[in-house]
């Protein structure tokens, strides 16, 4: 009996079972929450503008984007063949303007669309661009302002024939009667950031910011601000609602006068603490080095997060013993593409399904719809210089 080729014949056997074993444990860990989902390419729009544009909105009921120039901020209106229906000549004092701090344009209904001033408020236009109506802002004064290069802060949505306005606003609360150093954790309790705005009524008011189960309020640690992204979908009018520090979605039904809450969605992601930490008010902020969630978007019946990972704190303190200016230096340039990267967790039914890691095309993600799509914009570092901007339309999967 050849005793070698029988021993041989049994290792591969037991090769095989381990392969399998391996397999089978992949396939299971391929369906969990930190899954990488893969992303293809659906089609793509392309719009006849040599300045580079951001979507900040589409609507497929209207047939509608409404996107923005990069660097004038001025609002066109696109269908879906790429054809520029209309540059709106908004950003002025005249009297179908709103002044030169426009932050972002959203599409309403089929007559109408909405612009923020990122000081004043919103401006309600027809699509001829005549301002047919202004709700001004809701704030105590001006104490901070945030500017996003890629989403807008306010969601328009219809609710028992009725519009509103779903926002973010950092300047709701006086800061200086509510003081988030001061106040440490109550401050939680305290500050209201997220509003909704009456469109015909011209009446707004504060609800949920900081969610009473989100872990930081509930164990009494100041983690900062940690000021809450909001969205909502407009077809169910289910809200979520994300604080930028901390590991929980909060989804809500807003079909009602009030938001009850539906989930409480555990997040995670290998590259995203669990917990937040703790803030040192003695440290030196700019070493913080914790990737706060900076995106939040509906995706189909789910929702899109992202974050960025940050340059390690030990690496930015060196370049800031080089130069105050440490910003400009092409050490920190080469520091930032090495590790400031975007990452993604994708939500749906209630609990997380997956993360989206790299993206298939050259670009970054500039917005998500209720259809279930995500673009990319092509357009702020093109691979190749071109004449015209590119948003690819991408799905999970």
């Amino acid at each position: 009996m050849n005793h070698s080729k029988t021993n041989f014949s049994c290792f591969l056997l037991i090769i095989f079972f381990m392969v399998s074993c391996g397999g089978s444990k992949d396939q299971q860990k391929a369906k969990g929450p930190n899954a990488e989902l893969e992303l293809e390419v659906v089609d793509s729009l392309v719009v006849d503008e040599l300045e580079p544009l951001l979507m900040d909105d589409h609507m497929a009921d209207l047939g509608y984007y409404m996107l923005r120039n990069y660097k004038s901020r001025q609002p066109l209106l696109v269908d879906e063949n790429g054809t520029v229906i209309q540059e709106y000549d908004i950003l002025n004092d005249g009297p179908n303007g709103i002044g030169s701090y426009g932050a972002g344009y959203r599409l309403l209904n089929d007559t109408a669309w909405l612009a923020q001033n990122l000081m004043t408020g919103y401006y309600v236009f027809d699509y001829q661009g005549n301002r047919i109506k202004e709700l001004p802002a809701v704030t105590e004064g001006i104490f901070s302002i945030t500017i996003n290069a890629t989403r807008t802060t306010f969601h328009p949505y219809s609710k028992n024939g009725e519009l509103y306005v779903l926002g973010e606003e950092r300047n709701a609360y006086n800061h200086k009667e509510i003081n988030a150093e001061k106040l440490g954790a109550d401050f939680y309790s305290q500050a209201k950031t997220i509003f909704n705005y009456n469109i015909e009524d011209v009446e707004s008011e504060l609800i949920t910011t900081y969610p009473e189960e989100w872990e930081p309020r509930k164990s009494g640690r100041y983690v900062g601000e940690a000021s809450p992204l909001v969205t909502i979908n407009r077809k169910n009018k289910e809200m979520a609602l994300l604080p930028s520090a901390g590991s929980q979605l909060f989804i809500y039904d807003y079909s009602g006068e009030e938001p009850i809450l539906k989930d409480s969605v555990k997040l995670s992601h290998r590259f995203r603490p669990d917990l937040a930490p703790d803030i040192d008010l003695d440290a030196e902020r700019w070493l913080d080095d914790y990737p706060f969630f900076m995106d939040l978007r509906v995706l189909g019946d789910g929702y899109l997060l992202g974050f960025y990972t940050r340059i390690p704190k030990e690496i930015l303190k060196e370049l800031r013993a080089k130069s105050e200016q440490y910003y400009q230096l092409p050490e920190f340039q080469e520091a930032s593409k090495q590790y400031a990267k975007p990452y993604y967790i994708v939500v749906k039914d209630g609990k997380q399904v997956g993360v989206i890691n790299e993206l298939p095309v050259h670009g970054g993600i500039n917005f998500s719809d209720e259809e279930g799509f995500i673009y990319v914009n092509d357009n702020l570092d093109p691979e190749v210089e071109r004449d015209y901007n590119v948003f690819y339309r991408l799905k999970v999967k």
